[in-house]
């Protein structure tokens, strides 16, 4: 199976408007301006329309239409043409505004190409590539398309025709280079699998052979187990042309979310990709490993609340003179360290990339220099990289620099005091012990930091319980081997085996079940493959730590009256003081000054209210004006976010509405200031925009549409506010 390269215009145009209306990160730069018009939203119908048909993958009809009107004729399964009418109509909306900036990337687009050329030698990876995967190379040939814009994630997908692969799409803006080659490789390694997946040698197959079973947990393991294989083979072919390559297992987190499940992997695929092992020996030994206990074991996510557990437990016991507890904490500790180490360096990567929309000329050169080369491309590739280059210290410290200016917007304050001890315990200013510590210290105070790759749902109980010198709940959260030892600290059971695990076990890839140090709290019996009484129960699904978004503070009102006066005239607008207090507040607060706030312009603290001078810089007739960016480019704010508060009951069933304009797109958690007055119902923003107010008076909605019908922006002189405070 070989790739040739091929361009769409309509499939750029169509991944284009996916990853703007839902699958967009929100520091990423908006291509087409909210709140969007009904005839683009309308897409999303469409494509979901086509869900229970195509699944994930995108109809081939859709590369091979020259244009948007031509989509629909295209299309031969009548169970598609509904939602290709709506998408085509959406398409050709958006090519306006879209197909200019995509032809921007022209020149990007050419340049990956000769690189992935020049990577990816088919001579070279291709008979390696089947070998591995156990079927002989076919005579398909799929289309490859690098395309600017993808939804994300995984910014990466296959183009199908009547259940068969016909192509398959990368971002070749967000994966460059290696990581692009890599990429392809693992789209090309699945469209392999899939293709001879009757094949009895194929790797899929042979993997239900060795590691049989229904139960939900051992399909489970299955599945996981081929993608780590996959990316392990992509990665590797890749390094075989390009050595300093990161394999895209590392930097995007497959090793670091299942470590047990990757190690197993790693200690006997890697050696038959060395040629250290034959290939049948390796899924031997993979087979091997793995059953040796439950699914869950490799499956369900490391808890770090046993870490935190363990830890403090293992702590409370050596500082109460327990030689044995000391001891064991001392082993452990290093490699401690480094697995805590290593997940903040790849999440430290992966924050920095919210900062592509940072204005660079407000940074200082070498500050500028550094965000502009984290922003080509996925940040979690690039990071390590500039680490490599600037030094581990000074990387970090530019890091918290960009954590502490322009990024205090994107949750910049909670991470400049993690990238601050980082550098701290890189250079050894910090004793091991002290670098956990403050590790837990700021996940127990600064808001999850653990929570990118573990489950860190326990983890407040566990740090709660330390707060307080709660050591049974601790010893509850422990792994069975550290609750064994305080049991037999309180006088409760016998001694421990005298046998102390070698530092090889102390890490979360290699520990076993109960160990020390194992991120499980499962005593060693609950593993046994043949006795798991969960083994057949649902998969465990991680969850997010949720931190409530609303302010510590809020000054209520009874009423509240705000008057922009423009040129055009006066809008009087009536703000919900009941139905929207938090927005109410802030909206109040920037209109006259008296909450802080940072002019985008300057980068410095601003000063009178921050809708003065500001303009209406998006005009649409029959649907809506749009201000409260000092900018006037619908990219910037007040130097903050701002939780969306979403009213109770309709909001956009009339006209004259006001709300919030979030940064994210329809389904965001955020605003900024940016304001938006609508001069139609719209029901289709419903639930999508922070409602607060409506205009007040036949002669304000006169402004307003005159205001829509506007060929230029129209200034907002300034802000009068009439507000009564709540007593």
């Amino acid at each position: 199976m070989r790739i040739d390269h091929a361009r769409s215009a309509t499939l750029d145009l169509f991944l284009a408007v996916q990853r703007e209306l839902h699958d967009r990160f929100s520091f990423e730069s908006m291509l087409i301006p909210r709140p969007t018009v009904p005839e683009v939203v309308a897409f999303w119908d469409g494509f979901a329309s086509w869900a229970p048909i195509v699944r994930n993958n995108i109809p081939a009809a859709v590369a091979a239409a020259p244009d948007p009107e031509k989509l629909v004729a295209l299309v031969d399964d009548e169970r598609l043409v509904p939602g290709a009418e709506l998408i085509a109509r959406a398409m050709a909306t958006a090519e306006p505004t879209l197909a200019p900036i995509i032809a921007g990337y022209e020149g990007m687009r050419d340049r990956a190409a000769a690189e992935l050329d020049s990577i990816l030698v088919p001579d070279q990876y291709l008979p390696r590539l089947c070998e591995a995967l156990g079927s002989p190379p076919t005579t398909r040939v799929l289309d490859l398309h690098l395309v600017p814009f993808a939804p994300h994630t995984p910014a990466v997908g296959y183009l199908t025709e009547n259940g068969s692969l016909t192509g398959l799409h990368v971002d070749c803006n967000r994966f460059r280079g290696t990581t692009m080659a890599d990429s392809v490789l693992t789209l090309l390694a699945w469209a392999h699998l899939m293709e001879t997946r009757d094949d009895p040698s194929n790797l899929s197959v042979e993997l239900v052979t060795r590691l049989p079973g229904s139960a939900p947990y051992q399909r489970r393991l299955r599945v996981l187990l081929t993608k780590i294989l996959v990316e392990v083979l992509a990665g590797h072919l890749v390094r075989a042309a390009r050595p300093e390559h990161r394999p895209c297992s590392d930097v995007l987190g497959s090793q670091w979310r299942y470590p047990r499940l990757f190690a197993v992997a790693e200690r006997h695929w890697t050696r038959y990709l060395r040629g250290d092992l034959g290939r049948a020996e390796a899924l031997d030994g993979l087979a091997r490993d793995l059953s040796a206990h439950s699914p869950r074991w490799f499956v369900d996510h490391v808890d770090p609340a046993s870490l935190a557990a363990d830890f403090y437990l293992l702590e409370w016991m050596a500082a109460a003179g327990d030689r044995d507890a000391g001891a064991r904490l001392a082993r452990w500790l290093p490699q401690l360290c480094s697995d805590l180490a290593g997940h903040l360096d790849v999440a430290i990567g992966s924050e920095l990339g919210h900062f592509s929309r940072v204005p660079l000329e407000l940074c200082e050169p070498e500050l500028a220099d550094f965000l502009r080369a984290i922003g080509e491309g996925d940040s979690r590739v690039l990071w390590p990289r500039l680490r490599t280059e600037l030094g581990h210290a000074r990387a970090l410290d530019l890091a918290r620099q960009a954590f502490a200016g322009p990024g205090i917007e994107f949750g910049g304050a909670a991470w400049r005091p993690i990238a601050e001890m980082m550098t701290r315990y890189v250079t050894g200013e910090l004793p091991d012990l002290v670098f956990v510590d403050q590790c837990f210290t700021l996940e127990h105070n600064n808001g999850s930091v653990f929570d990118k790759f573990y489950d860190v749902q326990d983890v407040p109980t566990v740090l709660d319980a330390q707060a307080r010198t709660d050591v049974d709940l601790l010893a509850r959260h422990a792994s069975a081997a550290v609750r064994a030892l305080y049991r037999h600290h309180r006088g409760q059971g016998p001694a421990p085996a005298g046998e102390r695990p070698s530092w090889f076990e102390l890490s979360l890839r290699d520990a076993r079940p109960g160990g020390l140090g194992c991120g499980n709290r499962a005593e060693p019996g609950d593993l046994d493959p043949a006795t798991d009484p969960l083994l057949r129960g649902p998969v465990t699904v991680r969850k997010m730590r949720v931190r409530s978004p609303l302010p510590d503070t809020l000054t209520t009102y009874r009423s509240a009256l705000a008057v922009l006066h423009t040129t055009m005239g006066d809008i009087t607008l009536r703000l919900w003081v009941d139905r929207a207090p938090y927005t109410v507040d802030n909206f109040i607060g920037l209109a006259t000054g008296g909450k802080a706030w940072r002019d985008p312009l300057t980068g410095q603290p601003g000063v009178g209210g921050f809708y003065d001078g500001t303009v209406f810089h998006r005009r649409v007739p029959g649907f809506l004006i749009h201000g409260g960016d000092r900018l006037g480019t619908g990219e910037g704010s007040a130097g903050y976010r701002w939780f969306e508060e979403i009213c109770r009951g309709p909001v956009f069933d009339r006209p004259f509405r006001v709300a919030m304009a979030n940064r994210a797109g329809p389904g965001s958690t955020s605003t900024g200031s940016q304001f938006f007055i609508t001069v139609a119902p719209a029901p289709h923003l419903e639930g999508s925009y922070a409602g607060f107010g409506e205009v007040l008076a036949e002669e304000s909605e006169r402004v307003v549409l005159k205001i829509a019908e506007s060929p230029d922006p129209v200034l907002v002189e300034s802000v009068t506010v009439t507000a009564t405070p709540t007593a």
